[in-house]
Order: C-alpha cells, then sequence, then structure tokens
C-alpha cells in the first residue's frame, strides 16, 4: 500500500470564480483517474477517506467545491442552471488529462453530485469511462417536490431566488450520529435550498429523464431503501432506462442518504463495492 498525498490548489472558472480544488495521488504512476462530485452544501474535504482507498487500487483522485460551496466562490447554494457546476467539471477534467492522457476517467457522484455527474456524462457521453452514484437527486421525494413546486409557481424563482424554501435535517443523512455531528458542526456546511436552486434542478432532472434511455456507458448506482431526501426510485428508474450493457444497481436495506457516512461496518461495505466495481474495470 503506497503512501497517499494530497494537495490542494485553485482554479479560476471561464466567468472568472476561485474554485478551491484537492488532488491525491501516490509516487506510483496512476493506473486510472477519478473524479468525485460532492452533494448540496457540503464540500469535497468530506471524501478523504474515499480518495485514499481509491489511490491505494491505483487511482489518480481530484475533486472540487462546487461554486457556492465550501471553499469556492459563489453564493451558497445558488445557480441559475446545473451546467455552471459541469462547466467546472469537464475544465477540471481537461487540466488532468492533459497530463494523464492515455487513462481512462470515471466520475463518482453522490446526491446532488449524483445529478451533476449523470448530467456531465450524457452531455459529453465519451468523457467518461464509467459512472458511480450514490443516493443520486434524480428523482424528489414527493413532500419536497411538491414545496418546490408551490414556490416556483408562484414565479417567485424570478421574485425572490434566494428564498430558503427547504433545510436538510442532519438527522436524515446517516444513522451514525458522530457522523451527524460532523456534519452539523461543521462550518461549511449549508443544510439548504434555495429558491432558483430548486428551479435549476428540476430543469435538470427533467434533461435526465429525457436522456436516460440513450444512455450507453457503464455504472454503477448505489442507493439506500431508507433514504428520505433521495427517492430510491430514481436510482431503479436509471437502472431500468439505460440501455448499458454494463450496469449495475446495489439498494442497501435500511440504509440512509449518505452511505459513506453511516455506520462503520456499513460503510466500509459500500467502499468496497465501488473499489470492486472499478477494479474490474482498470484491471
Amino acid at each position: 500500500m503506497s503512501t497517499v498525498q494530497n494537495d490542494t490548489k485553485f482554479i479560476k472558472t471561464k466567468d472568472d470564480k476561485k474554485i478551491f480544488c484537492k488532488h491525491w495521488f501516490s509516487e506510483e504512476k496512476p493506473k486510472a483517474l477519478i473524479f468525485l462530485c460532492h452533494g448540496l452544501g457540503v464540500h469535497c474535504l468530506w471524501y478523504d477517506d474515499l480518495a485514499e482507498a481509491l489511490v491505494n487500487i491505483g487511482f489518480y483522485v481530484f475533486a472540487h467545491d462546487h461554486v457556492g460551496h465550501g471553499q469556492s466562490e459563489g453564493t451558497h447554494n445558488h445557480v441559475n442552471d446545473f451546467s455552471e457546476y459541469t462547466s467546472v467539471i469537464f475544465q477540471h477534467c481537461d487540466e488532468v488529462k492533459v497530463k494523464y492522457p492515455d487513462l481512462q476517467l470515471f466520475i463518482f457522484g453522490h446526491s446532488m453530485g449524483g445529478a451533476i455527474a449523470l448530467l456531465a456524462a450524457t452531455s459529453q457521453p465519451n468523457i467518461f469511462q464509467g459512472v458511480i452514484t450514490s443516493g443520486p437527486a434524480i428523482m424528489a421525494t414527493p413532500g419536497l417536490l411538491v414545496s418546490i413546486k408551490v414556490f416556483l409557481g408562484k414565479i417567485l424563482s424570478r421574485v425572490i431566488p434566494m428564498f430558503k424554501i427547504a433545510h436538510i435535517q442532519s438527522g436524515q443523512i446517516s444513522r451514525d450520529k458522530e457522523q451527524v455531528k460532523r456534519y452539523e458542526d461543521d462550518p461549511m456546511v449549508h443544510p439548504y435550498i434555495r429558491v432558483k436552486w430548486g428551479a435549476a434542478w428540476i430543469e435538470c432532472v427533467k434533461k435526465l429523464e429525457e436522456r436516460m434511455d440513450s444512455i450507453e456507458f457503464p455504472f454503477l448506482a448505489l442507493h439506500g431503501d431508507a433514504d428520505s431526501l433521495c427517492d430510491v426510485q430514481g436510482s431503479r428508474m436509471l437502472y431500468e432506462k439505460a440501455k448499458s450493457k454494463e450496469k449495475e444497481l446495489k439498494i442497501y436495506p435500511g440504509f440512509y442518504h449518505s452511505l459513506l457516512l453511516e455506520p462503520e461496518e456499513d460503510r466500509k461495505r459500500v467502499q468496497t463495492d465501488i473499489l470492486d466495481w472499478l477494479k474490474q474495470r482498470i484491471e
């Protein structure tokens, strides 16, 4: 097992926003590349454990805080369109690919990051050689969807786009109380949904629904069946509609939303499933 190194830096978007990036690697030449795509209100530093495990099986791992998240510039939890997320991913991936042009590139996305990962992969179908989603936000729970639609129906996304219409309850992310407390105590976590973000997310979901039956890239979809934030039916729909020859769906009974923050034995099981799926593609 090689020593995992890491570095951090900022890149600038085309509209001049500073984006915080983190890369994990070892001295050995990597076998493949993977981008880690975090969820709404959190940031990329939550993925150190997964990143280190990925480096140890031969990956060069990189991630950034989405615009308006963590240490990146932008209004917290706000975009007009999800292309503001995907454009930075393409930019970051292009920069890494310059150094490693011949290596396969994968993407992992959790929650909102799962929706972003799928949006990116369906926008440029040849860029990623595999996609992993964890509790992707590609179908809302009924209550959340109704809340957003009521506000959107009153055109509040134009009048008060920054208005917070919903808060993520920390107890919904994990059954592990230590991880919930860590989430609550992190000053860079902003657990709420704004009206305009909700409108942008609904547009993203519509695009994904339209593109789902044309998906052909390999993917692994992971979801807890006790996820009260992102409906498990979204992952089932993805698996059923996609035309991919290599596709796998794993549903974990009783698991909450953040699979990699569940109690230790359970999150290790999820991490092992991720590593095994990737190993099959790079060895």
